[in-house]
């Protein structure tokens, strides 16, 4: 006997939901895998005032989302109870650790100090003697439109000439008067930077979740909906 209406547009939405949710997977690896990349030299230097296993998190999640919208799917289009049921749990499994990602985001605070102390340390004051280091300061410089720690007199300070970076000329030239060098410094620039990321993070943490609590009430209402025509002798 043929499934009732309802359970067919049940069905259907679960489809949808199921592109949308796997939409929303490819949004989260996006958005990780472009913030991992942004702060993924300047992490593997400094040790202090940010959480960098958060875009890590949310890589992986990315990929389990969309694992799990191709099992919806296979769970919709069998009629299987089992399978419909265990993708609401996996799903709710999901919600949870997605929640919790956004709360901890939310209330993790940049310390723009020991940002600005391991910025020094790690990476500044190697400038001049570690390749790697001068890289990482110039595609700051240039990238970040900044400066220096806190400004371009931290240069000045050390006796050197302000590099091509901190004016927006060629790396391998030295600012001189009549280039415009960059007011910010960068320690400032990464601590924006790291906020706005982590807003971003947790914003479209939160996002998904909407979705995927969309898909829990559907995938349950389907399965009820499945084991009911099974007890009424629908299906075999």
């Amino acid at each position: 006997m043929a499934m009732n209406c309802g359970m067919e547009c049940i069905k259907y939405l679960l489809f949808v939901f199921n592109f949308i949710f796997a939409i929303c997977g490819l949004a989260l690896l996006t958005v990780g895998a472009i913030f991992y990349i942004k702060i993924y030299d300047v992490s593997s230097r400094l040790d202090e005032g940010f959480p960098p296993a958060i875009p890590i998190f949310l890589l992986v999640i990315g990929a389990i989302i969309f694992v799990i919208a191709f099992f919806g799917c296979c769970g919709a289009i069998r009629d299987s109870h089992c399978m419909v049921v265990t993708f609401a749990v996996f799903l709710l499994t999901i919600l949870v650790i997605q929640v919790a990602i956004a709360v901890y985001v939310y209330i993790q605070k940049i310390d723009e100090t020991k940002i600005e102390t391991a910025f020094k340390k790690e990476i500044f004051d190697k400038y001049y003697s570690d390749s790697k280091a001068k890289e990482i300061v110039d595609t700051m410089q240039s990238t970040l439109n900044c400066c220096g720690i806190t400004s371009s007199n931290d240069y000045s300070n050390m006796g050197r000439p302000i590099p091509g970076s901190c004016c927006g000329i060629d790396l391998n030239e030295t600012c001189t008067g009549t280039n415009k060098v960059y007011n910010a410094g960068c320690s400032k620039k990464v601590s924006e930077l790291l906020r706005s990321g982590l807003k971003t993070l947790g914003g479209v943490a939160v996002g998904v979740a909407v979705v995927e609590l969309l898909g829990i009430i559907f995938s349950l209402c389907l399965a009820n909906a499945i084991r009911n025509d099974e007890r009424r002798g629908y299906r075999v």
